[in-house]
């Protein structure tokens, strides 16, 4: 059977050892640095400027226009990526959310009354103040999010799949699955709730709690939202999770049309 080594090189184009670790023409390993032999970065075919971040698509091989389904992209074009990732969360679409909200949401993603307490929760104190508008010092009475500031809260020690903007980064998403995760029997990226917690401790900053904490519990969610027969979580299913339109797919609900006004 072949490795997960020799998998890799036959899906990215490469051959034997010689032209190993070569994508267009660059060298991204070497020999004498074997982890960069044993998490190869993904070689991109149909996604044009893999490596630059899109504002308001998630976009990957498969999905190079991003959620087409529902044009749920196109109904959502005037956030970034990381807004339309808490838009499910935003139940009356104020660009407010609250603790409330975040529970109900939860709760219609199926998770259990406890699960989605704790969520909202550690969810609201740990990311509301970030939110706030810069001229704010005293954190918000009931620990609102609010959706226009999202990029603020964005925490250390995650995949880098999001800018500091909110942009989407197609290249980081393929990294993860490609160094982390396997080749499926269909050929599709997988990745297990093992590998999520290496690629964590992977991506991990030095002395960074919070955003190990943090980046531990998303994948958490991540998975029970998901929760794949197999154990495998496909990229194209984790892609709907940072765009969001997953959420509505698990909770039967149609996104609305949402229009902004100045």
């Amino acid at each position: 059977m072949p490795s997960k080594q020799q998998k890799q090189q036959q899906y990215n184009g490469h051959g034997d050892a010689n032209d190993h670790g070569r994508a267009a023409d660059f060298i991204t390993s070497i020999p004498e640095v074997p982890v960069t032999r044993e998490r190869p970065i993904w070689s991109h075919k149909n996604v044009k400027e893999a490596g630059v971040a899109r504002a308001n698509a998630a976009v990957t091989e498969t999905s190079p226009h991003g959620t087409i389904e529902g044009h749920y992209t196109a109904k959502h074009s005037h956030q970034t990526v990381l807004q339309q990732h808490i838009d499910f969360f935003d139940l009356n679409h104020d660009g407010v959310i609250t603790p409330l909200e975040t529970y109900l949401a939860f709760r219609s993603l199926k998770y259990n009354p406890l699960f989605a307490i704790l969520s909202a929760l550690f969810i609201h104190l740990g990311l509301s103040y970030a939110t706030l508008d810069p001229s704010s010092f005293l954190p918000d009475p009931i620990f609102r999010i609010f959706t226009r500031n999202i990029h603020r809260a964005k925490h250390g020690s995650d995949t880098g799949t999001y800018d500091n903007e909110g942009r989407f980064r197609s290249q980081m998403l393929h990294d993860l699955f490609t160094k982390h995760g396997e080749r499926k029997d269909d050929g599709e990226w997988g990745l297990t709730l093992r590998q999520a917690m290496n690629a964590i401790m992977a991506h991990r900053s030095f002395l960074d709690l919070f955003g190990i904490t943090a980046a531990v519990f998303e994948w958490l969610a991540t998975y029970f939202v998901i929760w794949p027969e197999d154990g495998i979580m496909t990229l194209e299913d984790v892609r709907g999770v940072y765009d969001g339109s997953y959420f509505y797919k698990v909770a039967g609900r149609v996104p609305e049309i949402v229009v902004k006004h100045d």
